[in-house]
């Protein structure tokens, strides 16, 4: 089987795809949604502390369920009833789930001190201030997760910046191959390789990850075209042709 060697400059987008990129949109989404829930959270935690009430609520029933998870594992959730009177004299029925701590600590037929939103007396926090903490677990959580992405989203950027200005300006030249190395990548059980060689300058350069099959027409001393970068190499085979290349 041969490898077809791109004949045009391959765009920076599907470089930055290729080198990893995928990893970093996919970041990008999750660190999104950490946002989001901890801007919704703390939106509520606001609310309320602007209109939230306390009352004294009865425990009329306390019970878990269990579900599966797409692993297999177990997971439970506590229930809790609660019958409470609002200041407005209004009786509330709510079920709600809770913490551990919460459900520990409810009684069936005993007092349970809860906090509601008097515009909305369904909505409760069942142990008062839970929505500003968890906001700010999750303000940590995005923070952290926030500056793994911009770490990532730097690096695999600079990578497809490099690839690009090596075959814009670069010297093109030929190497030798030293071997087609296994990695410990594997993408649908499907273990990847890469190309490795060394320049004239004697660096090592290795190229994308690629399956087995494409990597099958070179073995060692074969030689392939690449350009010369400011820090490595770059395969032809992985970055396209230079416009005055192209056929």
């Amino acid at each position: 089987m041969s490898l077809e060697i791109p004949r045009y400059p391959v765009p920076i987008w599907r470089l930055f795809l290729k080198m990893g990129g995928w990893f970093v949109v996919i970041g990008g989404v999750i660190l999104l949604m950490f946002t989001l829930i901890s801007n919704l959270a703390l939106e509520t935690a606001k609310q309320f502390e602007r209109e939230g009430r306390m009352a004294s609520a009865v425990v009329t029933e306390k019970y878990t369920t269990e579900s599966r998870d797409s692993d297999g594992d177990t997971k439970t959730t506590y229930w809790l009833t609660l019958n409470f009177v609002t200041e407005r004299k209004e009786a509330v029925r709510v079920t709600e789930s809770v913490g551990t701590s919460a459900y520990r600590r409810a009684e069936v037929g005993q007092p349970f001190e809860l906090l509601y939103l008097a515009s909305d007396p369904e909505r409760i926090e069942a142990t008062p201030g839970s929505n500003r903490r968890g906001s700010r677990v999750f303000q940590i959580v995005a923070l952290v997760f926030g500056v793994a992405w911009l770490a990532g989203l730097w690096k695999v950027g600079g990578w497809s910046v490099s690839a690009v200005r090596a075959r814009r300006f670069g010297k093109r030249e030929m190497a030798r191959v030293k071997e087609v190395r296994r990695t410990g990548v594997r993408v649908n059980n499907t273990p990847r390789f890469r190309l490795v060689w060394r320049d004239s300058q004697g660096r090592e350069g290795t190229s994308m990850l690629r399956k087995r099959a494409d990597l099958e027409p070179f073995g060692r001393g074969d030689e392939i075209e690449i350009y010369m970068g400011l820090k490595t190499s770059w395969w032809v085979g992985d970055i396209g042709e230079r416009p005055d290349y192209a056929a």
